[in-house]
C-alpha cells in the first residue's frame, strides 16, 4: 500500500492510498499509464518517489538547474514549517529571532512564488525540495 499525494494545483493536493508498490506507481505514471492507479486523473502527469510517498503533479519535471536552491538553514525552517510550527516556535527551537525566521520564510516564498506558508510548503513538496513525514 502506497500513499500518493496528487497536486492538482500549486497549493491544493489530494491524498490516495493505492494498493501497489511506490516504484510501480511512479513507473506507470511516468510512462503515461496512470489510469489503473489514479482513475479519473487527466494528464500529462509526472510522479516521483519521496521515501514511501509518491508525489504526482500535472506537469513535467522542472529541469534541475531551474530548481530554487535553499540554504541549509532555510531547509531547516522549511521542515519545521511543514511540521506545523509557527515562526515563533521555529525561532525558539533554532535559537534565532522571530524576525530572522520571518526573513527566511519571506525569501523562500519569493523564490517559490508562494503567497502564504501553506502554499510554500506545498510547492516545496511538489518540487522535491521537502519530504513530508506523513
Amino acid at each position: 500500500m502506497a500513499r500518493v499525494l496528487i497536486f492538482k494545483e500549486p497549493d491544493a493536493f489530494g491524498v490516495l492510498e493505492v494498493d501497489a508498490p511506490p516504484e510501480r506507481i511512479v513507473r506507470a505514471v511516468n510512462q503515461g499509464r496512470w489510469e489503473a492507479y489514479l482513475p479519473g486523473e487527466s494528464g500529462p502527469l509526472f510522479a516521483r518517489q519521496q521515501g514511501s510517498i509518491v508525489v504526482v503533479t500535472h506537469s513535467a519535471p522542472p529541469p534541475p538547474a531551474s530548481l530554487p536552491r535553499l540554504s541549509p538553514r532555510e531547509q531547516e525552517v522549511l521542515v519545521l514549517l511543514g511540521e506545523g510550527l509557527t515562526t515563533a516556535q521555529i525561532a525558539n527551537q533554532l535559537g534565532l529571532s522571530a524576525r530572522t525566521v520571518r526573513g527566511y520564510v519571506a525569501k523562500m516564498k519569493t523564490r517559490l512564488e508562494a503567497q502564504n506558508i501553506q502554499q510554500l510548503v506545498a510547492r516545496a513538496v511538489a518540487l522535491g525540495l521537502f519530504r513530508p513525514e506523513l
